[in-house]
């Protein structure tokens, strides 16, 4: 936290849509976990309906910046209205569903002071099992071909992740994961913040893609890291797979051009279209019920008219 005077080195900027106690523990943790370093927070409220209390952030908070809309305006419009407010040395998109450990945030500091030609950061992400499995934060490129042939059924696609591996210590990635993405503030005056032409879900392949192209390094640090719960929108979104797949098309358009988007789009109709028609046949001879196979064939729908990315939010 930070005086009231001072500039933090660090603004964490955190968008609350339905999940106001996970984002009560998020902050639980970061005041908890956090020694070192001056910093400040943000909370975007996305427009949330099921939420009630939100006072309740302030209330145990005060340390925190709340900005509240009035409808989900998507996840990467609602991080720019708070990245446009921050005023840290660094800044740090972080996910509601994550709980600090070690002081990640202090060491991640401390780490991109060091490292200057660093322009993003990300860390390892934990499980909340009793291992502490790892999870995946750090990819490759998507590759538009290899995707195609696997959406084809025509090649098994290659796993664009990057595992941590302790003996091999820091690595650089392609892209970074939006839950923990931790920004210098040069390398985001020079690359911009959030497209919010995607309404949620690969805003942080293009940001990272921006960033590169910008000559910028994107580093994974393993030795730092966090738990992440994951899927703190899922019981609030049907067609959490089509709406990935509109982002992604988005984002082929935008760095592939018209044409790969457009095979990309086509392929996929083509296993929709297979998919709904072997539907519609167990259907007839009563292996499968009309309560399974005319939603199914709706959201099908939905996705060949590519309706906006915001449709599918319950």
């Amino acid at each position: 936290m930070t005086g009231p005077s001072s500039a933090p080195d660090l603004s964490i900027v955190l968008v609350n849509w339905n999940a106001l106690d996970l984002t009560v523990d998020a902050l639980t943790s970061i005041a908890d976990q956090t020694r070192g370093i001056e910093y400040e927070a943000f909370v975007v409220d996305n427009g949330s309906t099921r939420d009630r209390g939100l006072d309740e952030l302030e209330s145990k908070f005060p340390w925190v910046t709340l900005i509240t809309n009035q409808e989900n305006l998507g996840f990467g419009r609602a991080n720019n209205q708070a990245f446009e407010r921050a005023s840290g040395r660094y800044v740090l998109a972080l996910n509601t569903d994550t709980i600090q450990v070690e002081n990640a945030l202090g060491e991640a500091v401390r780490y991109l002071d060091a490292h200057p030609e660093v322009g993003g950061l990300g860390i390892r992400h934990l499980n909340d099992d009793e291992t502490r499995s790892t999870q995946a934060s750090a990819f490759r490129f998507p590759r538009p071909g290899q995707e195609l042939l696997g959406l084809l059924g025509l090649r098994t696609p290659d796993d664009p992740t990057i595992w941590p591996d302790d003996d091999r210590g820091d690595v650089d990635a392609d892209w970074l994961v939006g839950s923990f993405l931790m920004v210098r503030r040069e390398t985001l005056d020079a690359v911009g913040v959030f497209d919010d032409r995607f309404f949620v879900y690969e805003e942080d392949i293009d940001w990272c893609r921006r960033a590169r192209t910008a000559g910028w390094v994107l580093r994974f640090r393993p030795a730092l890291s966090m738990i992440h719960l994951g899927s703190a929108s899922a019981p609030h979104i049907r067609d959490k797979s089509f709406m990935h797949f509109r982002s992604h098309l988005t984002y082929l358009r935008k760095h592939h051009g018209t044409v790969v988007a457009a095979a990309h789009y086509l392929a996929m109709v083509l296993r929709l279209t297979l998919a709904a028609s072997w539907s519609g046949v167990k259907w007839l001879v009563g292996l499968e019920t009309g309560a399974v196979f005319f939603p199914r064939c709706r959201r099908q729908l939905e996705f060949l008219l590519l309706r906006p990315g915001q449709r599918g939010l319950g």
